[in-house]
């Protein structure tokens, strides 16, 4: 199966990763993503009224780096955005983090990304509301992205933002066809970010690089007042839609999906992608390792939220939110396609046709050291149906190799 690249990718280099020391987040994504729906994650046992022979369905792992688990929770997260969402048009604006602070980034990833949301958040609040621009309080969705187009590390935000809020008179006031002067937008987004990190230093919560100096870091701050910060103001959608499911691809199953890598052996893998600057689909060649830590690279910190609401879209918007919804009326009707095809399956007997019920489970005791299970396999291939991957039953069923206990160091 093609969503099942990704998993024999990982599993044909579990001895690398086990060498490598790896953050906590990292470990249990390497877990999720080689053992999901395998025997490692458990077993739960069906059976029907007449004890026919019982259906076993292994588990999942529902991590959000693993692309398997994903499909149903993206389509779970569209509906709920349906409900959210106004019946307005949008605008979609994107901040972007200097490439000067990937270093940085990569000591401080929770706080940059806090910087990042926080930034963002109070530039298009704060113009929104002035009166000298529209005055009102928009429904604001921010999502996080950590890649770009081959994976590498390129932080920003993605921001939808409704063409239009409540102004002072508690009214809808629509914006038009233009929503900031992107100068002001990037001037007071640079504005913020650079004191956010000015901030984070005087109160010691920022690490440096082993390699970097507080002479340094004070070098590079005053570098990036000197460039010009990269800030997009997408032309106006007449919804929010297509924006939403835009998003949707990047919130939960990690930076790529199996279909972008074309070819995989135990050395190196082929990954597609679409050139930004000329539209033109083009290949990248990586070895296995490479594209393995570009992966793990954007790993989420636990318990992180990528995806946060603001002004009418906040929890906490109350009347103001519900008084919009009567007026504008939300995208819960809207016919949307994720672009993949989840199966709602009902497990059903195979002798007789009958309905099924739970009669037993079984669980995989790791250590807090997370000790998992691993398949050893001499193929040198990792693509779907190659020899020691994991493959389907005719019952729907994963089987896997035989395997052995091992330490995630």
């Amino acid at each position: 199966m093609s969503n099942r690249k990704l998993q024999n990718l990982f599993r044909s280099h579990l001895d690398y990763l086990d060498r490598l020391p790896q953050p906590l987040k990292n470990r249990k994504a390497i877990s999720a993503i080689a053992f999901c729906r395998t025997p490692d994650m458990g077993t739960s046992y069906f059976t029907c009224d007449k004890q026919h022979k019982p259906i076993e369905q292994f588990h999942a792992c529902r991590n959000r780096s693993c692309y398997v688990c994903a499909l149903k929770s993206k389509q779970d997260w569209i509906e709920k955005q349906k409900k959210r969402l106004l019946n307005v048009p949008h605008f979609h604006v994107i901040f972007t983090l200097p490439h000067e602070y990937l270093s940085l980034w990569r000591y401080n990833q929770a706080l940059f990304a806090s910087i990042l949301f926080k930034a963002s958040k109070e530039t298009l609040l704060e113009l929104m509301a002035d009166t000298k621009y529209h005055g009102v309080l928009p429904g604001l969705m921010i999502a996080l992205h950590t890649w770009g187009r081959k994976l590498t590390l390129h932080p920003h935000v993605h921001c939808l933002i409704s063409a239009g809020g409540v102004n002072a008179s508690h009214h809808w006031q629509e914006c038009g066809q233009f929503l900031l002067p992107v100068r002001v937008v990037k001037s007071l987004y640079q504005g913020k970010v650079q004191s956010f990190i000015k901030q984070a230093v005087e109160d010691k919560v920022l690490s440096l690089p082993s390699d970097m100096s507080m002479t340094e870091f004070r070098r590079l701050y005053q570098q990036t007042y000197r460039k010009e910060w990269c800030v997009r103001i997408e032309e106006r959608y007449d919804h929010g839609k297509g924006v939403m499911l835009y998003l949707s691809r990047y919130i939960k199953g990690g930076p790529v999906s199996p279909e972008q890598i074309t070819f995989c052996d135990r050395q190196q893998a082929v990954l597609r992608y679409l050139d930004h600057r000329d539209k033109q689909i083009k290949d990248v060649t990586l070895s296995c390792k490479e594209l393995i830590k570009r992966i793990l690279e954007h790993v989420s910190p636990i318990g992180f939220h990528t995806v946060r609401h603001y002004g009418l879209y906040a929890a906490s918007s109350g009347k103001r939110q519900l008084s919009c919804v009567k007026d504008k009326g939300t995208l819960v009707h809207a016919k949307v396609g994720t672009g993949e095809i989840i199966r709602n399956m009902v497990l059903s007997c195979k002798t007789c046709g009958g309905v099924v019920h739970l009669i037993h489970r079984s669980w995989k005791k790791h250590s807090k050291a997370f000790s998992i299970n691993r398949e050893t396999s001499e193929s040198p291939f990792v693509q779907s149906g190659s020899r020691g991957s994991l493959t389907l039953s005719p019952h729907n069923t994963l089987h896997a190799a035989p395997h052995r206990a091992f330490h995630l160091g």
